[in-house]
């Protein structure tokens, strides 16, 4: 009960300090599950609302997998989400033969070789796979510009994640964008064009929340 209190609490804090140059937003109204077999595509958008230029880590083919509340390394720009009971943010357990993010690097494609000619001096053999993904996942936006996303996600169950969800129940969700700042110092600053003047999104974004109605006619 005190883990959850303080990560609502940080919940509260980020959602009032950190919305400033850049927004958040799910563009569904709502979200329906009507069937164990739906997979629920969500639309998202994100907006600089700042009059700088923004570079943002973010893979939208996917949402995050892990239950922790903290980035891994090699989970970085995978957007996470959440589900709330009313106010209650619920616990994520784990699903088991559901599948996982997985983050195909073609090591013979050209791409990855003039990648690792330029940088292998900089990283291990399994950071220099992370920062290629991340060179790859590089979202530019200019001021005032928004841009739009999707991702399908099944409930409860989300490859590896797991939420208990209530049959003929309503919830609430929302989504967030993490990103650490010691991550990008170590994987991003060393391949960024040095004269490259942008600023580089850090930190943790919320979205709106709206409603989830879990009203599934299979779900025995």
């Amino acid at each position: 009960m005190k883990h959850l209190f303080l990560v609502i609490a940080v919940f509260v804090f980020n959602n009032c300090f950190s919305q400033n140059d850049l927004e958040l937003k799910i563009i569904n109204d709502t979200i329906k599950k009507v069937s164990k077999f739906d997979n629920n595509n969500i639309v998202y958008a994100l907006k600089n609302n700042s009059d700088k230029t923004y570079l943002i880590i973010l893979d939208s083919d996917e949402f995050n997998e892990d239950g922790a509340y903290h980035v891994e390394r090699q989970f970085v720009g995978l957007p996470d989400y959440y589900i709330f009971e009313k106010k209650t943010l619920l616990p994520v357990q784990h699903a088991f033969h559901n599948g996982e993010n997985e983050f195909k690097v073609d090591k013979n494609s050209s791409d990855f070789k003039k990648f690792r000619q330029s940088y292998s001096k900089f990283f291990s053999h399994q950071d220099l796979e992370i920062a290629f993904r991340i060179s790859k996942k590089i979202v530019k936006l200019k001021p005032q510009e928004e841009k739009y996303f999707s991702t399908r996600v099944n409930f409860p169950a989300y490859k590896r994640r797991f939420i208990d969800l209530k049959n003929k129940s309503e919830y609430y969700f929302q989504i967030s964008l993490q990103t650490p700042k010691e991550i990008v110092e170590k994987y991003y600053q060393p391949i960024r064009n040095i004269n490259n003047k942008d600023s580089i999104f850090v930190g943790q974004i919320f979205s709106n929340k709206i409603p989830l109605i879990y009203k599934v006619y299979n779900d025995k």
